[in-house]
């Protein structure tokens, strides 16, 4: 009876408790750092979308402006304007509508932005920016796409990143 006893009152040992600690310790010290590349990287994603829709809308443009005989493409003022930082550029409906290149080529947003878009473009060639600044250090991130028109099609080059994560 005794015997039995003693086995139900038995705990663990500090030992056994210290190496729960450890082990515990050592899954969180890897878990963190993956975890926070895992959000970073998941915010990029703004900025590689929104730049495949700049893109799309470039070519759009450029199509429709041919058939009109006046095959150009179109300019965008950098938007929402303001220095990147780690927090959302504020939701601005208007921003993009209020610009004639966004309104030509077609792209808008209406939710808050961690990137600024902008849009250079010539008679034969454009280039799409994306510019944040996703961890609020000193070091931007930029992701761009240009196209060229080469022998009356467009050459479009594949995206193009600065400092993904900073």
């Amino acid at each position: 009876m005794k015997r039995s006893m003693k086995k139900v009152l038995a705990g663990f040992t500090l030992v056994e408790l210290m190496i729960v600690v450890v082990i515990l310790g050592i899954l969180a010290a890897v878990a963190i750092p993956a975890f926070t590349r895992y959000v970073k990287r998941s915010k990029t994603s703004e900025a590689t979308g929104n730049i495949s829709k700049i893109y799309q809308g470039e070519v759009s443009y450029f199509n429709q402006s041919s058939e009109q005989s006046v095959a150009s493409f179109a300019s965008a003022a950098a938007t929402p304007s303001g220095t990147p930082s780690a927090s959302k550029f504020p939701a601005q409906p208007t921003a993009f509508t209020g610009d004639s290149g966004w309104s030509a080529i077609g792209f808008s947003v209406d939710s808050p932005l961690y990137y600024a878009y902008s849009a250079t473009a010539s008679a034969s060639s454009f280039n799409a920016v994306a510019t944040g600044n996703i961890d609020g250090d000193a070091t931007n991130s930029t992701f761009s796409r240009a196209a060229a028109l080469n022998a009356g099609e467009i050459q479009g080059a594949q995206i193009v990143i600065t400092n993904e994560l900073e």
